[in-house]
């Protein structure tokens, strides 16, 4: 048996360390793959629609859909706010462009917001994005990840006062939504004005005038499915706007209650009774007459 060199040994102990260098790389390599993955799955986790719609809510809303709403005026660059009018950027469309909108699920906002919405939570959660038609070409100006309908309706005027309706309204209750819109121009103050409800077949409209005109927002969503289908604003706190649901039909349709028919008497009845009477009569009166010429 032959000594081995130290040579040899040398480049044992080299190529074992290279082995055992290559071996953490590769385990790194791995690891950090698998953290990237689950930081990824957490994310997607807190913007994934959850499937549980609210009882208010319609309960078989496309929550996974994508709601694309055409154009036809805004005006001006407006900044995007939360409830506690604090800015989240700016953004902008313009007409023939369009607003799209994905809803992430329903949650809590904070009642302390100084604008919380009058709405019981959970509320409706969105990804919002802004296209601009340049030169007939859509271009994403601004998307907003997971903001609250809440804060749609305040940064658009979507809605009035805390009455923040935005793209999604309760449906299942709509005496108690009329209720909440009313209260929002009582008494005195800087947002008194009118609120007109329109009830029709297949929608309802919500329709706001400040007196001091410094806004009168029209809000008209489906009756089935509580989704905004047609929105006019005209506000000193955000763009005049007019946006329309894509390949909806406005359908201002209003069946008039029919009114219940008087009670009365059938008239087949009426018939026989005087077929009755009248046969009475004929039998009756010879008998009379013949009396009377005999007495």
């Amino acid at each position: 048996m032959f000594p081995i060199s130290s040579d040899i040994l040398v480049k044992k102990q080299i190529k074992k360390e290279r082995i055992m260098k290559n071996t953490k790389k590769i385990l790194y390599i791995v690891g950090s793959l698998i953290f990237v993955q689950i930081l990824f799955q957490s994310h997607i986790s807190t913007v994934k629609a959850n499937n549980s719609i609210p009882t208010p809510y319609y309960q078989d809303l496309d929550i996974n859909g994508t709601y694309i709403y055409n154009v036809t005026e805004f005006d001006t660059k407006f900044t995007w706010l939360d409830l506690n009018w604090s800015p989240r950027g700016d953004a902008i469309t313009n007409p023939g462009g369009q607003i799209v909108v994905n809803f992430t699920g329903f949650y809590d906002d904070d009642p302390l917001f100084l604008s919380a919405s009058c709405f019981n939570n959970p509320i409706p959660y969105i990804n919002i994005t802004f296209m601009e038609n340049v030169t007939s070409t859509l271009v994403t100006n601004t998307t907003f990840y997971n903001v609250s309908n809440s804060e749609a309706g305040l940064s658009l005027a979507i809605g009035y006062n805390l009455f923040h309706s935005g793209f999604l309204i309760q449906v299942n209750n709509l005496e108690n939504l009329t209720t909440l819109a009313a209260v929002q121009v009582s008494g005195t103050g800087f947002m008194q004005g009118d609120f007109i409800y329109e009830e029709y077949d297949y929608m309802v409209g919500f329709v706001f005038k400040q007196d001091n005109m410094n806004q009168n927002s029209t809000m008209i969503y489906d009756r089935t499915t509580g989704i905004l289908v047609y929105s006019k604003v005209q506000s000193i706190f955000g763009p005049d706007l007019e946006i329309q649901l894509s390949g909806y039909e406005l359908n201002f349709q209003k069946t008039e209650p029919v009114e219940p028919a008087e009670p009365g008497i059938p008239s087949f009845p009426l018939f026989l009774l005087g077929a009755i009477i009248t046969t009475t009569l004929i039998l009756v009166i010879p008998n009379l007459t013949k009396k009377i010429r005999t007495n």
